[in-house]
């Protein structure tokens, strides 16, 4: 090999790899769309940093439930209930709130806790009944419904008190707290998932729940964890929801679920479990960012929107999957 060559091939190396992730249709995506917006928005009003921003704070909420579908989907399963869960924690939490029955901790630990008790019913029927998580969070996400329109009297709450607002509204060193939010609880997720033993068990049992259980993996037990993880982060997603719109809404976090599962999806996290990561879940999330920020820039109908979204979606679904059976 020429000294010429040997230069050359760390680099191909690294194309090659970058190629090889799930999500890289994702990425040159996500680049073609960048490019194309900074030139054809009005003042080149994209790139504008107020505007990125505003980017990442309208996928905040998205971005957070994605963390906990993605552990879902990963285990090879489903949650539908995660917009009713955020909707019911956000009126459980301001109403506690509001009404000065606590303070803001205790208040927000039991909506948080709201979230939790429906992520371990799902999961306990789930593991031990084998009614298909399609049915079982669906069913869950019905009546956790009705829960959070008896809560809140089918009404919004309003006048929440300016400590909880803050969580929505406020920032830090100019970086909006949503975002915060949204960027830890990634973090989270992707140390929990590559560097912990659980993290290895819900690969395994999305994989191969028969291989995983003769290999001595608890898969009802991971069954039961991935449903928690993703009902405790969608309410703590439902009280961060609450403080954006200013007033928790019983009708909160409708359709949510197709938001995360997209994320999800688009970031390569395969719908029959086994695969994914946290970086991925994050370029999928922004991406639908992208779209939805550069489509409003243009005055594009929200009409379309719904259905260029749906395009990309499939688009990056499609090429994920094509390259993970190439590299398989």
């Amino acid at each position: 090999m020429t000294q010429e060559s040997a230069r050359k091939k760390p680099g191909k190396n690294l194309i090659q790899r970058l190629f090889s992730l799930s999500y890289s249709g994702l990425i040159i995506i996500t680049l073609v769309l960048v490019i194309l917006l900074s030139v054809v928005t009005p003042n080149n009003a994209f790139l504008q940093p107020n505007n990125l921003l505003n980017v990442l704070r309208q996928v905040s909420v998205y971005g957070i439930m994605a963390v906990g579908m993605a552990f879902v989907m990963i285990s090879g399963g489903i949650d539908l209930s995660v917009g009713s869960v955020a909707g019911f924690s956000g009126c459980v939490t301001s109403l506690l709130v509001t009404n000065e029955v606590m303070s803001l901790m205790p208040s927000m630990l039991v909506g948080v806790v709201s979230g939790l008790l429906s992520g371990v019913i799902c999961g306990l029927i789930i593991a031990y009944t084998g009614i298909p998580p399609f049915i079982t969070t669906l069913s869950v996400q019905i009546s956790v419904r009705g829960l959070a329109y008896i809560v809140a009297n089918g009404k919004p709450i309003g006048n929440l008190p300016k400590n909880l607002l803050n969580l929505g509204v406020g920032s830090v060193f100019g970086v909006p707290i949503p975002i915060i939010f949204m960027v830890l609880f990634l973090l989270m997720g992707a140390l929990i998932l590559n560097r912990t033993t659980f993290g290895r068990t819900v690969y395994a049992v999305g994989g191969n729940r028969t291989a995983a259980h003769l290999a001595g993996v608890n898969v009802k037990k991971v069954t039961i964890l991935v449903y928690t993880i993703s009902g405790v982060v969608s309410a703590f997603a439902g009280i961060v929801l609450a403080a954006r719109n200013v007033s928790a809404q019983p009708n909160a976090g409708v359709a949510f679920e197709t938001e995360a599962i997209a994320g999800c999806a688009m970031g390569g996290v395969a719908f029959d479990g086994g695969s994914g990561s946290m970086s991925g879940v994050a370029l999928g999330i922004i991406l639908m960012g992208i779209i939805n920020n550069g489509m409003n820039l243009l005055g594009i109908s929200s009409y379309w929107q719904l259905v260029v979204k749906g395009l990309i979606m499939v688009t990056a679904v499609i090429y994920s999957m094509r390259n993970s059976k190439r590299n398989a």
